[in-house]
């Protein structure tokens, strides 16, 4: 399910506008709360009138919606961002470590989630109080987390799980095709979890801390994948 929007102007300065609108909704949430936000607000903050508001959400939790999904963007992007080299390495790389590398990009996740605590700590919750909207919002922004993280095991397992001869290159990925669906949501919602205990008991800007318990559950994750009995 997508997040609706209502048909508006298309093109450059459309975009534009909805764009505005998507990140004052997210400047003001992490600075006051969701129940505090008012569409006038919005507006004001974006520099643009009601009517253009109503011209791309039907309402203001239409417009919270789009801000989750957007900012789900950049934890996304950080974590394809730090495993990339080794995923994209050349044939003749030296085989990674996958423990450095699942904290990488364990870290690059946390710390973009850490750099706006009241941000991360207000997504996390008003989403589920919308209703089955924010459900069905929240389930699209888990999956596609989890989509992610698959795909990154398949190919990290496709370049290092076997040598050009002899053993592999990164034992521990030898026989990993990836994740299954059921398990790559299990894992990201596991990860959530711990993320959502953390801000909610005030620690949202230390989330840095919780690197050894995501690394170490993704590793036992994977090499549960590769050696299922």
């Amino acid at each position: 399910m997508s997040v609706p929007a209502a048909a508006g102007p298309v093109g450059a300065a459309g975009s534009a506008h909805r764009d505005r609108l998507v990140q004052a909704m997210i400047t003001l949430v992490a600075e006051r709360g969701y129940a505090a936000v008012t569409v006038a607000d919005v507006v004001a903050a974006a520099r643009v009138s009601k009517r253009t508001f109503y011209q791309h959400f039907s309402d203001r939790e239409d417009c919270f919606l789009a801000a989750y999904v957007a900012a789900a963007e950049q934890p996304l992007t950080r974590i394809a961002e730090a495993v990339a080299p080794v995923v994209e390495a050349a044939p003749d790389a030296a085989p990674p470590s996958l423990a450095d590398e699942v904290t990488a990009g364990t870290s690059a996740y946390l710390a973009a989630l850490a750099e706006q605590p009241a941000l991360t700590r207000t997504l996390l919750t008003e989403i589920s109080g919308l209703g089955p909207r924010g459900w069905r919002v929240r389930r699209e922004v888990l999956n596609r987390f989890a989509e992610q993280l698959s795909v990154l095991i398949a190919l990290g397992a496709a370049r290092w799980a076997s040598g050009e001869e002899g053993p592999a290159a990164v034992p521990e990925l030898a026989g990993v095709r990836g994740l299954s669906h059921p398990t790559a949501v299990a894992l990201v919602g596991g990860i959530n979890e711990l993320v959502l205990d953390a801000v909610e008991d005030g620690r949202g800007d230390r989330l840095a801390e919780l690197t050894p318990t995501v690394t170490e559950l993704i590793l036992a994750v994977i090499d549960r994948t590769a050696h299922p009995s």
